[in-house]
């Protein structure tokens, strides 16, 4: 019956009133998690790519409903900018579904994942090995935005699955106060200075739960002089990575995008500071680049063809 439900769909297959109907089942599956039989699968829609069955959102998300469901929006984008890069720095990798992907579409390039959370980074990596991809580098430890800094404390939502998909850090974190709950004891993690990540790296991504402007302001130099593109998560209420984005539109000659399945929008630095993107756009993550850029996913079709 589970291979049943999880049968191919593209986005287009829930539209009508049996795929809406078949969607809001598969959402209450994925509340359930993966079958406890099940221990590793196969992606639905992409039988090449395969995951270990363990207790976390995003990978229920993933075996129930494939690729449309984690980050559809940004997935296209990620697996296009990372076969054009030549150095891709990944911050909070969590168990790999996007270093998985990145990892398979690189060419030549350096990939270096960074995730902090020990359970996720052990997942992360059976993910890795799982679908061959030897070109990432997995470092466990929570990027900084401070050099003296040898350690930092972790912290995990009491409500997160064993493997969370948020786990921030203790200090300087502008995560949203609704959204951190009740946090579990720290864990204690290694840190490491962003800084010291980020040499030849022309790809970017910044998925930290409150640390992004942190590392982004710690990287500013180096985002004025070599320009890589970014993908960055932008939360409500992060005031001052949406400031920051918008001062490195309009001083820094980046360009900055929401994501939807199809396209990429231009989003004026006005809006970053109120702009709601994942009630506007279905994604909650921008990218900023400054080289022109394919703006439809029908265009990087017909580029990769």
């Amino acid at each position: 019956m589970a291979d049943l439900l999880r049968r191919p769909v593209s986005e287009h297959g829930f539209t009508s009133l049996a795929g809406r109907a078949r969607l809001t089942l598969l959402r209450r599956l994925c509340e359930g998690g993966i079958p406890d039989a099940v221990e590793t699968f196969r992606l639905a829609d992409q039988p090449d790519l395969s995951f270990v069955a363990a207790d976390s959102l995003v990978l229920s998300q993933l075996y129930w409903l494939g690729e449309q469901g984690w980050e559809p929006e940004l997935m296209p984008w990620w697996r296009y900018f990372c076969r054009r890069s030549h150095g891709v720095l990944e911050l909070g990798a969590n168990v790999g579904y996007f270093s998985v992907q990145g990892g398979r579409a690189l060419t030549s390039a350096r990939y270096v994942a960074v995730e902090p959370h020990p359970v996720s980074r052990d997942i992360c990596r059976s993910n890795l090995d799982l679908n061959g991809v030897t070109s990432v580098k997995l470092l466990g430890a929570a990027a900084v935005a401070d050099p003296t800094v040898a350690s930092m404390q972790l912290l995990v939502p009491a409500d997160q699955r064993a493997l969370p998909t948020v786990a921030f850090l203790s200090a300087d974190s502008e995560l949203p106060s609704e959204m951190a709950g009740e946090s579990v004891p720290a864990i204690d993690v290694p840190a490491v200075d962003v800084r010291s990540l980020l040499d030849g790296v022309d790809l970017l991504k910044l998925d930290v739960e409150g640390q992004e402007h942190a590392l982004l302001a710690a990287a500013r130099a180096y985002l004025r002089g070599r320009h890589p593109t970014v993908f960055v998560e932008v939360l409500p209420g992060t005031q001052r990575l949406r400031s920051l984005l918008a001062e490195l539109c309009e001083r820094d000659g980046y360009r900055c995008y929401a994501a939807t399945r199809t396209r990429l929008l231009p989003l004026h630095p006005a809006r970053l500071a109120t702009v709601r993107l994942k009630e506007e756009y279905g994604c909650q993550d921008v990218i900023l680049s400054v080289a022109d850029i394919p703006t439809t996913t029908g265009e990087i079709g017909n580029l990769e063809s």
